[in-house]
């Protein structure tokens, strides 16, 4: 999750983007035409609460509010929503943020929770099989396990980030790959210290004869900088997406908002990530489009899209004949996400 103010240059682009999204696609379909989904599916709270707590009964008092909340933001129906938004599009590969898994146990038991409450994966490709679509699991990496005492239990969260590709899809994944970031976020909590150890999971894939290699990440929420640093990682030598001639797609949250469009480096905050890939040769083929972010409590309208911090980036000559966004209003009384979702077909050339 990540707030920043809205320019007003970006309302107008994102009014002209809604009309382009609309428009069709202005070539024809050819095999080399690869579809993709973004998906922040959120972890179900702001857990960044825990971190303030001045002692443990506060922590308590906290967990408890950050543990009902995932319950009220009900993952189960949101699952539903999210296996509909990918009905619409059908891409042959889906990457996704804020996987979770939550768990319950012994309140101050040593062991780790165990009790199984939802894993958003399981759930998510649960719903997309009942409306027939087949995806399987390419790619996985978790990021962070932390638990912590409610006022009557011990909760814990493992958050990751996960590539989904659909089965019956002409793409092949020759491999699939992970790894972690050197600088991460380390923050004190009263039950311990939380790490943010995030990363990326990539896949390296063939469509029509087109090699490509497609990466998805998470940077670094509370610390531009460090995020910044995240992604010099990602573009370095000996990094995932070090060659400038690899047919490459990197997506995923950035944390990281462009100012007026996808080239003007503005004046827009916590921007330095998002133009480190634009500096390696990346580019955006999308219209502006604001993804980020309705309220900690999805069945509240009390905030709007104002950022756009997720996006889908290639490198070389890849370009978009189509995109658009999901999960932009309520169904049934809650928001799918406190993101949108970004859908694009590339053609790889």
């Amino acid at each position: 999750m990540s707030h920043s103010p809205l320019r007003r240059g970006v309302v107008l682009a994102l009014a002209a983007a809604s009309i382009f999204a609309a428009l069709p696609a202005t070539a024809s379909a050819r095999p080399q035409d690869l579809k993709v989904m973004l998906r922040n599916v959120y972890l179900g709270a702001d857990i960044v609460k825990l971190a303030t707590a001045q002692n443990k009964e506060e922590f308590e008092r906290n967990a408890s509010v950050v543990y009902q909340t995932v319950l009220n933001n009900d993952f189960a129906t949101r699952a539903k929503g999210i296996a509909r938004e990918v009905r619409s599009r059908r891409p042959d590969i889906i990457g996704i943020q804020e996987a979770a898994t939550w768990r319950t146990g012994a309140k101050d038991d040593p062991a780790p929770a165990a009790n199984l409450v939802y894993d958003s994966t399981a759930l998510l490709l649960r719903e997309l099989s009942a409306l027939g679509l087949r995806y399987r699991l390419a790619g996985k990496r978790d990021w962070l396990d932390v638990e912590g005492p409610t006022t009557d239990q011990d909760v814990r969260i493992v958050q990751g980030d996960v590539i989904l590709v659909r089965i019956g899809s002409k793409v092949r994944i020759n491999r699939s790959f992970r790894g972690g970031y050197t600088e991460h976020l380390d923050v004190p909590t009263q039950a311990g210290l939380a790490q943010s150890l995030r990363g990326w999971v990539g896949i390296d894939g063939r469509l029509a004869g087109r090699r490509f290699r497609l990466v998805t990440t998470h940077l670094e929420a509370y610390s531009p900088d460090i995020a910044a640093r995240q992604m010099a990682q990602l573009l370095a030598p000996g990094g995932p997406l070090a060659s400038r001639r690899r047919q490459s797609i990197l997506m995923g949250d950035f944390n990281s908002a462009p100012a007026g469009n996808a080239n003007d480096r503005g004046t827009s905050r916590d921007a330095s990530a998002y133009y480190n890939a634009i500096d390696a040769g990346f580019r955006n083929p999308l219209p502006m489009r604001a993804t980020c972010c309705f309220a900690e409590d999805l069945r509240s309208t009390s905030e709007s899209l104002e950022t756009w911090i997720d996006h889908i980036v290639v490198r070389p000559r890849i370009r978009a004949l189509a995109s658009g966004i999901v999960g932009t209003s309520q169904v049934g009384g809650i928001f799918n996400s406190d993101h949108a979702g970004i859908w694009a077909t590339l053609r790889l050339r």
